[in-house]
């Protein structure tokens, strides 16, 4: 047997089986720079695939994806990694020994992405001054404007092509391989080849896998992931890889024409807000009646800018989220539509003064001043705030002097992912590394811009823990071949299946396509209603029920053609995931949680978010579980084990240098 290539003889077809060292499974800034610095160290036997280079978070997306959450070392007040690590910790659910980690790898990370051409600004001194974001207390964010994340992608991918390392695009991998908890590779589908005999379907053995395919962008009907995400999670999720944290997502106000995050200056410059009806007449001022005076209402409205995620500590006293909440309830509960529109100031109530400078709030007033940027109307403040802020839509076929933006509450990240240990290896699975946003790593209340940040750490400690593995414990071929038939087979077994029913439709493409838009829809409209930023006790089981009893049957009846199969086969691992984030959130509910992060929960004895909204009375948090970090693992007969265990606190040892050189020589920092 060749133990580069040889063909593994199944039930179905011949499948071709390649051998690799690490292979790495996604395009994004955390997948490319992992294989950056592995060739950099020597390491030239790597492959990268992803299902479409130009999709993905990095490349696609605003907000967090815009600030890059660093230590500061340009600044007048003192900063260190030790610092930086308690700024994480402080949000809960979160290990002290990761939080150290990604504070220690901060610098390099950060300045390796500025010797590879990242043109991050910096002053007339060299220093790469920063600014505050939500959650942190030393300014450390910074910033290249609205697409930070794509620049780096773009500086990232002409180093993976100047460095020749091979990357294979339209590559969706459909399934994981492991056996005895360590990674083996994938079962790959090739998207141009689905008319081969083999389906385009293939199996790359690694020593090493490197999983960086996002968050679970696809999984949520109000979603601002860019549309061509969808997430891998759930393919290590089938394996057993142990999750923590699914609970936590993020959920923000976004425009839906042009999937964006609406926050910063958008609602610094104080725009108007109304609502409308499904055809878009019965204008109302919805926002008027919650609030009692110019002051609330605009200091509301501004402070979204600097508190963008819905956040459950901040409903009540009519705090900022108290707008995303009526946000929600207009437009799932009234099944009304929302704008924005910044060619208009905000309407005030009749009993209130006619709108002029003097009635924004005083916090809202002092900062357009203090920017220069007072304006008779929200677009001219914006003009003068941020211009490449109104330039970003109009690349996007919408003139904000024109038209409103239409807005939802939506998805916009999840803090939760798979667990790794402080090399970014899987905690239960040897030789998988879970990088980027897929890995779990923050806990409820990160500062903003820290994923960026993550992503860069966990691709240089991944890469470092390869390298340190060198020769040992190499993939013995003819050890594992018998694993992988069984591993595989099932799955071909279904696929047929689905190909054969579709003959004995009379439109087998239209009657496929249904079917595979109608699981979808029905995915993301049950993770939208029961697992976004309102969630209710009484109704969690039930759905996390349905969506186990939909993994089990709902593809009996199935049937695809070839052209509709890689997307069945992708919102196949997608239940798996949805599976497993509903039921992290009954187990913590269950646990007596209450409302925390991202997201109310709901409880008619809780207390009051606002007099005229009794319905939203919630449960308090419990704070003792921010100690505690909830861990999950998918079980093959669709169950799941789930617990919490408390958090690792930030390591205090101190180091001597000849004992660290010591063990450095010999490879013990390693373990």
């Amino acid at each position: 047997m060749d133990s580069r290539s040889f063909t593994l003889p199944t039930n179905y077809c011949d499948m071709p089986v390649s051998r690799v060292g690490t292979l790495i499974i996604g395009s994004g800034a955390a997948a490319l720079s992992c294989a950056i610095h592995l060739k950099k160290n020597g390491y030239g036997d790597l492959l990268v695939v992803t299902d479409n280079i130009n999709g993905g978070t990095s490349r696609n997306a605003g907000s967090d994806k815009q600030t890059y959450y660093k230590l500061s070392d340009s600044s007048p007040v003192a900063d260190s990694p030790y610092e930086m690590a308690g700024s994480y910790v402080r949000g809960g659910a979160m290990h002290g020994d990761l939080a150290l980690v990604e504070a220690q790898g901060s610098s390099r990370a950060f300045y390796n992405l500025v010797s590879l051409g990242v043109g991050f600004p910096f002053n007339r001194y060299g220093g790469y001054i920063g600014y505050q974001t939500d959650h942190d207390p030393r300014n450390r964010g910074i910033s290249l404007g609205p697409y930070t994340s794509r620049v780096m992608v773009e500086v990232l991918s002409r180093e993976i092509a100047r460095l020749g390392i091979p990357i294979q695009d339209h590559q969706d991998v459909v399934r994981l391989l492991a056996h005895e908890g360590r990674a083996l590779g994938a079962m790959i589908l090739d998207k141009r080849t689905l008319d081969s005999p083999t389906l385009g379907l293939r199996i790359v053995l690694a020593d090493h896998v490197v999983l960086a395919t996002g968050g679970p962008a696809g999984y949520y009907e109000a979603s601002v992931y860019p549309r061509v995400h969808t997430g891998g999670i759930g393919l290590a999720l089938e394996i057993g890889a142990e999750a923590v944290n699914l609970t936590e997502s993020q959920f923000g106000l976004t425009s839906k024409k042009f999937r964006w995050n609406l926050s910063g200056s958008y609602q610094q410059v104080i725009p108007c807000y109304y609502s409308t009806d499904a055809l878009g007449t019965a204008r109302e001022d919805f926002l008027l009646p919650y609030f009692d005076s110019w002051e609330e209402y605009t200091k509301a409205i501004f402070l979204k800018g600097y508190q963008w995620p819905f956040d459950a500590a901040k409903l009540e006293n009519k705090g900022s989220s108290l707008i995303d909440l009526l946000v929600y309830h207009e437009t799932k509960i009234r099944g009304r539509r929302v704008f924005i529109d910044f060619r208009s100031n905000p309407s005030g109530r009749p009993d209130w003064r006619p709108w002029d400078k003097s009635a924004a709030a005083g916090i809202a007033l002092d900062y357009l001043n203090s920017s220069q940027a007072w304006e008779e109307t929200p677009l001219d403040r914006l003009s003068k705030l941020n211009p490449n802020a109104i330039d970003l839509y109009r690349n996007h076929g919408i003139d904000l002097r024109k038209e409103p933006l239409e807005i939802d509450l939506c998805a916009q990240h999840n803090n939760g992912g798979l667990a790794g240990d402080i090399w970014w290896e899987s905690t239960n699975i040897k030789r998988l590394y879970p990088i980027g946003e897929v890995n779990g790593s923050h806990g409820v209340s990160r500062p903003g811009g820290s994923a960026l940040n993550a992503g860069q750490v966990g691709a240089l400690r991944a890469a470092q823990r390869i390298i340190g593995y060198g020769f040992k414990d190499q993939l013995d071929i003819e050890a594992i071949a018998g694993s992988l038939l069984p591993q595989v087979e099932p799955l071909l077994l279904d696929i047929h299946t689905w190909l054969e029913r579709a003959h004995t439709q009379a439109d087998p493409m239209i009657h496929s396509r249904q079917q595979a838009v109608a699981l979808r829809e029905n995915l993301q409209q049950r993770m939208t209603r029961f697992a976004g930023p309102i969630r209710d006790a009484s109704e969690i089981e039930l759905a996390a029920e349905e969506a186990r009893e939909l993994l089990e049957k709902g593809f009996d009846q199935l049937c695809c053609t070839r052209e509709i199969l890689p997307q069945i086969l992708k919102t196949r691992h997608m239940l798996i995931g949805q599976y497993c984030y509903l039921k992290a959130i009954a187990g913590y509910l269950a646990a007596q949680g209450g409302s925390r992060g991202s997201y109310l929960v709901v409880d008619g004895k809780g207390a009051d978010v606002h007099p005229l909204l009794p319905q939203y009375r919630f449960a308090k948090e419990n704070l003792q579980l921010r100690q505690m970090v909830q861990t999950l693992s998918f079980r093959k007969d669709c169950s799941v084990q789930e617990t919490f265990i408390p958090c690792r606190p930030i390591p205090t040892e101190e180091y001597w240098f000849e004992r660290v050189w010591a063990d450095f020589r010999d490879k013990k920092h390693l373990l």
